[in-house]
């Protein structure tokens, strides 16, 4: 069942760190063969639950409303047993796919949680067949990748894990760019 209380501190957790904007990201949680995911367009400093949407795993007959990206969500359902997804934009972490295939924090903090961050190349970056085929067999392996030019998938059991390591990535991210322009 979905724990509206989690979206909802989750949502604004991420507003507020600045790792998503206005109604950019989505988040969701398993419930047997079903899961719960922000609508498009929601505002995630302020959701409700107005603005979550139960959709199947397995098929799309309940799919009205909800986020563009919901067949990446089920995609990497479908393949692993995360209970909890987090697509977001950090902006560090974005901007360092641009140029890297492979991110590598190099902080203690970031090392600690994240060896390393496979990037996704994908014509279309969002919700895209091609997302569908290349991030499910890497998010099995990684917990969190980012899609090149677009922003960070993170899985784990719950939100507050793939909360953290969206938050880990981000900070990470700012160390290597901060380090790489001060020589």
């Amino acid at each position: 069942m979905m724990k509206l209380n989690e979206f909802i501190k989750i949502g604004r957790a991420l507003f507020d760190e600045k790792i998503i904007h206005s109604t950019s990201g989505n988040i969701s949680v398993r419930d047997g063969d079903s899961f719960y995911i922000t609508a498009h367009g929601a505002y995630a400093a302020n959701l409700s639950s107005d603005n979550i949407v139960r959709v199947n795993v397995n098929d799309k007959n309940r799919d009205d409303g909800a986020s563009v990206e919901v067949d990446v969500h089920r995609a990497i359902y479908r393949s692993t047993s995360f209970g909890a997804l987090i697509h977001a934009h950090p902006l560090f972490a974005t901007v360092l796919s641009f140029d890297n295939d492979v991110i590598k924090p190099i902080d203690a903090e970031g090392s600690f949680y994240i060896k390393e961050v496979p990037v996704i190349s994908a014509e279309n970056a969002i919700g895209s067949e091609e997302v569908v085929m290349k991030l499910p067999p890497l998010i099995s392996k990684y917990p969190v990748c980012v899609i090149k030019r677009h922003g960070s998938w993170a899985g784990a059991a719950n939100l507050a894990e793939c909360y953290n390591l969206t938050s880990v990535l981000e900070s990470a991210c700012k160390i290597l760019y901060y380090k790489k322009i001060s020589g």
